[in-house]
């Protein structure tokens, strides 16, 4: 049978379709919906849907209005953003066609948007924003919006926590059926303890997750302290289960590979103080030659670098190459000073409070490396610039060296210098304004001269 998609349904709708009639009669208000197939829930617990055919099962709860419904509403300052992840929200909220005739669409783009977000609200207890920014990171979505309120419903069964979907948005938007079968196969034998523990697992399709049940099941013997070798590897590294769980999804070959081999590397990116948090943010690194890896860290160890990360192992020469020169550079302009702030208070004559104010103002500004704050001081002083009007306007170090020695070379070929320092920082369409009206000032000023 051809499967109709009928997208987002009212949550009247939704009571109509998963209330069981021998619980109490269905809302007078619930209209025809018509849907060819039911919602199937293989969670234990819960109500299946066999051939068409509804069986009751112990301690079966059924998603009613008031269940999927949250008590909670968005919060009003967020109405704005909403209505614009409303008009992007789910693009299949257009009406849908079966025999001829057109189903109506019950609700509005909004009301989606705001179910959605009073069911995470309600159910896990988010913040409106932090509700939000789970929505806007799941878009475009390739679900509807009534899998979105069942997978809410059934993650909160399990026991997931809202942390854990800010972590990973993606598992809201899996096709409902789809999640309900990857929750019960990852709570099997030679899997997860835990649906939290395994609930990144649900990132592979079910064919994986049998292929890799199978596998730990063959390799239990040598895993005999740990239901698996993923339980392993994430006590090896030193961070939670699902924290490993939720990253492995992409690189989960890294599960084929020899354990010996994963476990000297591990041991050589915890000899060289690469931490636990920034080795499974990139898991992608033990594909890469463990050999190779420690000659990299170890060429930065001895340029005197202390903060190693996992992406030195694995990118190119040119890259680490030039990441190694830049440091060196830096290292050379620093001298004696203990870090960049001293740097520019000794450049500045200025107290190194104030440098740091700077600096916590303005993000871009910390990502800027020593030697450009070095040349744009040199272009500015050898200008003439002095550095009282430098520090009241620092955030010139975060523009292109080129982009403000061309404005100032702009500047002075029309006469306009000095000038103050924030004319530099102005948008591209703000400066030619600017300058525009410096000429017609300064044309005027002829008129009225040769007039006299």
């Amino acid at each position: 049978m051809t499967r109709i998609n009928v997208l987002s349904p009212s949550l009247s709708l939704v009571a109509k379709l998963c209330h069981p009639p021998w619980l109490s009669p269905a809302p007078k208000t619930a209209g025809k919906v018509p849907w060819s197939r039911a919602h199937l829930c293989r969670v234990p617990g819960r109500g299946q849907v066999w051939a068409g055919r509804c069986v009751g099962l112990a301690g079966a709860r059924f998603h009613s209005t008031a269940s999927l419904a949250a008590s909670s509403t968005p919060d009003p300052e967020n109405r704005g953003e909403q209505g614009r992840v409303a008009s992007r929200f789910h693009k299949d909220l257009v009406p849908g066609q079966r025999a001829g005739k057109q189903i109506k669409r019950p609700q509005t783009q909004q009301e989606e948007v705001d179910r959605v977000m009073a069911a995470m609200q309600g159910l896990f207890s988010m913040k409106g924003q932090d509700a939000m920014e789970v929505l806007i990171s799941c878009l475009p979505s390739p679900v509807s919006s009534t899998d979105v309120l069942y997978n809410l419903q059934n993650l909160k069964e399990c026991g997931i926590k809202g942390s854990q979907i800010q972590r990973i948005p993606w598992i809201i938007t899996q096709p409902a059926g789809k999640l309900s079968e990857k929750l019960v196969k990852i709570m099997g034998p030679y899997l997860f303890r835990k649906h939290h523990e395994g609930l990144g697992f649900c990132y592979l399709s079910l064919e994986l997750i049998s292929n890799y049940q199978r596998r730990f099941r063959n390799e239990s013997a040598r895993f005999s302290g740990h239901p698996n070798r993923i339980y392993y590897l994430a006590e090896k590294i030193q961070v939670p289960v699902e924290l490993f769980t939720e990253r492995i999804g992409k690189p989960h070959k890294t599960l084929t590979m020899n354990i010996e081999r994963l476990d000297s590397f591990i041991d050589m990116l915890h000899r060289y103080g690469i931490t636990p948090e920034d080795i499974i943010a990139d898991l992608w690194v033990f594909g890469y030659c463990s050999t190779r890896a420690e000659d990299r860290l170890r060429r930065a160890a001895e340029l005197g670098c202390t903060d190693l990360r996992p992406w030195m192992c694995r990118c190119s020469d040119k890259i680490f190459d030039r990441f190694c020169a830049r440091y060196q550079s830096g290292r050379d302009l620093l001298g004696e000073h203990e870090s960049v702030f001293d740097f520019l208070s000794e450049r500045l004559n200025c107290d190194r409070s104030e440098v740091e104010r700077a600096f916590q103002s303005n993000i871009i500004m910390q990502r800027v490396h020593i030697s450009k704050f070095n040349r744009i001081l040199d272009l500015l002083f050898s200008e003439g610039i002095p550095a009282t009007e430098i520090r009241m306007c620092m955030r010139i170090f975060q523009y292109s060296e080129l982009r403000t020695a061309a404005r100032i070379q702009e500047l002075k070929n029309v006469g306009f210098f000095p000038f103050p320092l924030s004319i530099l920082c102005r948008t591209p369409a703000q400066f030619r304004s600017m300058v525009q009206e410096f000429k017609k000032r300064k044309y005027m000023d002829v008129l009225q001269w040769n007039g006299k």
